[in-house]
């Protein structure tokens, strides 16, 4: 599941809020110069795509997410890797640092990140 910018945008509004939100709240918090056309097709394709959920009450459509934002980038982290570095995640850490050695800093916070988990 690929999130497009436009609507990572709304995402990022409605993982910062507290509760569910509604197509007319976003359209007032955004500062964007989206219709509320846009801003609900946005919407659909993210309930689509099974990252929000849709509860109706009357004609307002609440959203709520599905996924965190913490969720999402550990999704697409470990895309990222399976696709560009063959699942590898030496091969990321090689293609970092291909033009460079890292400090002594850098591979002693590495380790004593490996050694945590």
């Amino acid at each position: 599941m690929k999130i497009s910018d436009s609507e990572m945008e709304l995402m990022e509004l409605i993982w910062n809020s507290d509760s569910p939100v509604t197509s007319a709240g976003i359209e007032q918090s955004l500062d964007t110069e989206w219709k509320g056309t846009t801003i609900r097709t946005f919407l659909k394709r993210l309930t689509a795509k099974g990252v929000l959920e849709v509860r109706q009450e009357g004609k307002v459509n609440y959203y709520t997410p599905l996924i965190s934002r913490e969720e999402y980038k550990r999704m697409c982290t470990e895309k990222f890797i399976k696709d560009m570095h063959s699942g590898s995640l030496k091969n990321l850490i090689a293609a970092l640092y291909s033009d460079e050695k890292p400090s002594q800093s850098e591979i002693d916070e590495i380790k004593e990140w490996f050694e945590s988990l």
